[in-house]
């Protein structure tokens, strides 16, 4: 005599069965929308903000992100290439101390030596920007 659920090769039934509960799941991933950031060599900014060129994959218009839409809830960068920009634009202002530089984040100065300003640093955007 078979056990309720157990088939005669000893396999849960409800191994080989799919259940009704998967085929509603919703997927994440399928909810996010699909983007190419596009290359640029000058960023444009928005209210002082920079801002990086994106494609939406489902249309041909471009339209202009705020950095900070590229960072999640733990304060990393969920792109590559917009992290690797940040980090070349750390290095240059590492490198040539005395250019002029307007924040990565405002329209305020950067403090000498850095891609933000005072006032952004003591907002905690120095650990996105540097961390």
């Amino acid at each position: 005599m078979e056990a309720e659920g157990i088939s005669r090769d000893g396999i849960a039934e409800a191994v080989r069965r799919p259940s009704d509960d998967e085929d509603n799941e919703v997927v994440l991933e399928e909810n996010v929308p699909s983007y190419e950031v596009l290359a640029s060599r000058n960023q444009p900014r928005v209210s002082g903000k920079i801002c990086i060129e994106v494609k939406v994959r489902d249309s041909e218009a471009t339209e202009k992100w705020p950095l900070d839409a590229f960072v999640d809830e733990d304060g990393c960068f969920t792109d590559e290439t917009v992290c690797q920009w940040v980090n070349n634009w750390n290095d240059k202002a590492a490198k040539f101390p005395d250019n002029k530089r307007v924040c990565l984040m405002c329209s305020r100065r950067a403090k000498k030596g850095f891609t933000i300003c005072g006032h952004c640093s003591n907002k905690g955007l120095n650990d996105i920007i540097y961390g």
